[in-house]
């Protein structure tokens, strides 16, 4: 997995535990992907392969191509897979990999989130289609999976899909998911200044999470009383956790200049 910023709950259902997301959070000396030197909201953990990307947004689509043509020359049976938003889809390292990939028909899925905004900029200024996979639809052997992002079954629909596709060898696969932002992108930004109110209060009715929520009840899947335990429940975990993370040491200053260039192979190693 070659993930980014947005992908805190990828990151928990492929294996990372409350306290290891937190450890990165705070820049805790135990992070698991970089030992608390990386931004916060960026996930890793190489053991079990979530791999730590770049702080160049989408840079990693490179990186999860890379990983696909050693999946195929190693002959192995791993998919490699890149998520990232809408606007990195205008780099130009997203182009040379997805090109890359289609070339050699490789092992990999790439997911676009499109919630239509970038840090400040809506995507009519950024972006040559609305649905950013349009751009690819040119390159041979991709198959390009359109998704209701606010739809947990549509995306799983849509993700099996990309699936079976790459699993058959057949080439790449690009999940679009089309998405909604309801917050401002950071602390540092006022989405106020720049968005309708009407457009933020319709992106909020479409929360994933709420919708999920409701179609459970809806459908007698779980109760209102059991959901709001359940929600009950993880709230404390997550304090528990926070406030075990807080009391975990901080890098040490004298370790600043470790892991900055990886160690070299010594010839003929088997490691």
């Amino acid at each position: 997995l070659f993930t980014y910023y947005r992908d805190l709950l990828t990151c928990l259902s492929a294996g990372m535990t409350i306290e290891e997301l937190l450890r990165n959070g705070l820049s805790r000396a135990s992070d698991p992907g970089s030992g608390g030197r990386h931004m916060s909201n960026h996930f890793s953990k190489p053991s079990i392969r979530i791999q730590n990307v770049s702080s160049s947004t989408a840079n990693h689509a490179l990186h999860a191509t890379g990983t696909a043509r050693a999946i195929r020359k190693y002959k192995g049976d791993e998919i490699a897979f890149a998520s990232f938003g809408e606007s990195s889809v205008s780099e130009g390292y997203v182009y040379e990999a997805v090109s890359g990939a289609a070339r050699e028909s490789l092992p990999v899925i790439f997911v676009i989130q499109n919630n239509r905004y970038g840090i400040s900029v809506p995507l009519s200024e950024g972006a040559a289609n609305m649905c950013v996979a349009d751009n690819f639809t040119g390159f041979p052997n991709v198959k390009i999976e359109r998704v209701d992002g606010t739809n947990v079954f549509d995306s799983w629909r849509g993700m099996q899909n990309a699936l079976d596709y790459v699993k058959d060898a057949k080439g790449p696969a690009i999940v679009h998911a089309d998405c909604v932002r309801m917050f401002s992108h950071s602390n540092s930004d006022r989405q106020e200044h720049y968005r309708d109110p009407s457009d933020i209060e319709e992106a909020r009715r479409s929360d994933p999470v709420a919708r999920f929520r409701n179609y459970l009840i809806a459908n007698d899947d779980l109760s209102e009383i059991e959901i709001s335990r359940l929600e009950e429940e993880n709230i404390a975990s997550i304090e528990e956790a926070a406030a075990r993370v807080e009391e975990e040491p901080e890098p040490d200053p004298a370790t600043a200049t470790a892991f900055v260039i990886p160690p070299g192979y010594a010839q003929g190693s088997e490691d």
